[in-house]
Parts: structure tokens; sequence; C-alpha cells
């Protein structure tokens, strides 16, 4: 889109006035139309650059992935309020570990007007033998269709598609900011990392309001024993008296990540969760000096 606006306004509108200044005026020579073959050039170069765009933007959506059906194998609650998913594993189907999926539920937009279907991250690794997701509950019928489905109920998955994924070289550290149900994609991560033995070394910074709301946090505690190279620091800011939480209490800060990291240029930074979380991370990590190129995100939204 940048370049499609910088082409706008610095070539196609200056030579459009141009030309129509010299239309005016009779001066139909060798520039005029010289001009005229660059100004074509460049609005097909936008036409290309927008369509382009277009596809891109399908393509994240989810909406022109392939479909297929599958099958609900069981659900249990994880945390208040939030719910997994366990979902049989299409043939063929293999996804990186940090990728989502559209969950459609037949039937359930004409309850609340909304979309009969969900974005979510996979939870399960690539070498599982189903697909599992996980979400926060919420009022919305495809949320109170998703949370009441019986086993083996048949629902239509697209997918899998993003590219919030594990960056290849092992010697950067990594960090993973998550904020409640955006522990998702990086419970793929980390799964994938301790059964295939990969050398990355990871630290996660993981926010909730109390230990009964964080999901997966035992298995991250089990994880992070298995796995020498998994260093998990879990806060609660909420909690009450018979919580018992012997942790970190504030928010995910600077001062935080200086006290469990050192230095902070050397990491790739990974942040998920609601999106005014996500933004004031990447704002605190900017402010910490941290280069933009090393600040990977992805927001959650319409829970």
């Amino acid at each position: 889109m940048p370049i499609i606006g910088a082409n706008g306004l610095l070539v196609l509108v200056p030579m459009a006035f141009f030309l129509e200044s010299r239309a005016a005026a009779g001066q139909f020579d060798a520039t005029f139309y010289s001009l005229q073959v660059v100004e074509l050039l460049a609005g097909a170069t936008n036409l290309v650059l927008m369509g382009l765009n277009m596809r891109d933007g399908i393509r994240l959506s989810g909406k022109a992935a392939p479909t297929t059906q599958v099958t609900l194998t069981s659900s249990e609650t994880i945390a208040t309020g939030t719910m997994a998913f366990h979902l049989t594993k299409p043939a063929g189907f293999q996804h990186q570990a940090g990728q989502w999926i559209r969950l459609t539920i037949a039937g359930t937009a004409a309850a609340d007007g909304k979309a009969s279907s969900r974005i979510l991250s996979i939870v399960s690794a690539p070498d599982e033998p189903q697909i599992t997701v996980a979400t926060r509950l919420s009022d919305s019928a495809f949320k109170r269709s998703l949370s009441t489905l019986p086993d083996g109920a048949e629902l239509t998955v697209a997918g899998p598609s993003g590219t919030f994924t594990l960056h290849e070289d092992a010697s950067r550290p990594a960090v993973f900011i998550a904020g409640g149900i955006g522990i998702t994609p990086f419970m793929s991560m980390l799964r994938d990392v301790t059964a295939t033995k990969a050398p990355h070394k990871i630290a996660l910074f993981y926010s909730n309001r109390a230990p009964a709301a964080a999901p997966f946090l035992s298995e991250l505690e089990e994880l992070q024993k298995a796995n020498s190279n998994i260093q998990l620091i879990a806060t609660m800011t909420d909690l009450d008296a018979h919580d018992g939480w012997v942790g970190e209490t504030s928010k995910i800060d600077q001062d935080m990540l200086r006290r469990h990291l050192g230095e902070l240029d050397a990491p790739i930074y990974y942040c998920v969760g609601p999106a005014g979380m996500v933004t004031a991370t990447q704002k605190m990590l900017s402010a910490a000096g941290v280069a933009e190129q090393d600040i990977r995100v992805e927001s959650f939204t319409g829970y």
C-alpha cells in the first residue's frame, strides 16, 4: 500500500496535471506521448499491486484456504471461561507450529448476526495425531454453540494459514510474550521444539489475572522441567488472598524483561494477545531499543 500511495501522489497525479496542461495548449509532441506511456505504466503497476494486496488479504482471512470436514472428539475446560477442543486430523493435513485454522459451525450466524466461523490458533504440535484449538468463551452464538457441541459433531476447517512461526536461526533466542488465551500459538511452538529437540532458547512471559484463569499453566510448568531451553516467567496481575501465588505479580514491562533477560537486543520477540496489549507491548519494546524487524506480533480480536 505505501508503494501504491507513493506512485499515485508522486507520479500519477503530477503527470495528469502536466499532460492536461500540454493537451490544453495543443502540444501533442514526442514528450507528451512519452509521458503518457509512463503514466499508463504507472497506472498498470498500481492495478497489479492492488490486485496482489487483495489476494494477500483473502489469504490472511483464511477464506481462500481449502476446507475439509472434521469431527469433534472431545472438549474440556482448561481455565476459567476457557475451553479446548480436540478434532480429528484430516488426511494430508500439515501445519507449522504457530499457524491457525478457520473453524465453522453450520447454522450459528442467524442467532446473533455474526459470523458462523472463527479463526483459532492451533494448540497441537505438527506431529500430534489430532488438531487441538482453544478459545475463551463469550456470549456470541458461535462460542455458545461451540461450547455445547457433543462429541462426534461435524465441523468445517479451512487452513492451516498464517506466518506467525518460530524463526529458524537457533543462535538467536526467542522471547514469547502472551496474555491469556494468546498462549495458544505458543503452546504449539513449545510442544514442537520439545518434541523435536530443537536447540532454540525460549523465554515465555505469560500474563494472566490469576492462576485459575491461566490456560495450560500446569503444562507449561511441565514443559519447562522437560526442556532446559524453555524458561517460564508467569505473572498474575489480579490476585485474591486465597490464590497463594508466589511468582511475578506486575504487568510485563521493560523492568521485568531486563531482570530475566539482561540485554534486550539479542532475542527476537513474539507477542500475542488482545489488540490493546499487543500495541502496548510493541511500544514498550520499541522504547527499550528493540529493532522493529525483531518484533513479531499477532492480535486476537472478535472474542
